[in-house]
């Protein structure tokens, strides 16, 4: 009877979910640590994006741009590194098959 009555009424009996991943200020935080070292133009436009993002999508989209700044400045394998050290800010933002690493070693084919 109770059940029905809270059904009735509206009255929810689940509990809400508990927030899943890390909060938007920890990610933007991580992605501006991982940027460090970086300086000009590229990295300015970066750190903007980054503190500017209103979700962990958002962040999530400019992780090749991170790649290509680091890179930049220090190495690929580098880049690579501190991309993958991004992933446990994203787990429960983002499927788990999208958190792939990048291979720090990758050589593209030459044709």
């Amino acid at each position: 009877m109770k059940m029905v009555l809270k059904r009735i009424l509206g009255a929810s009996t689940r509990q809400p979910k508990p927030a899943i991943g890390a909060p938007l200020a920890e990610i933007q935080l991580s992605l501006r640590e991982a940027l460090g070292g970086c300086k000009g133009v590229l990295a300015d436009r970066l750190l903007f994006r980054i503190d500017s993002a209103k979700t962990p999508a958002e962040l999530w989209g400019l992780r090749s741009d991170l790649h290509q700044c680091i890179a930049q400045v220090h190495t690929e394998s580098a880049a690579a590194l501190r991309i993958n050290g991004l992933s446990h800010v994203f787990a429960g933002w983002v499927p788990a098959a999208q958190l792939a690493k990048i291979q720090p070693d990758f050589k593209p084919s030459r044709k």
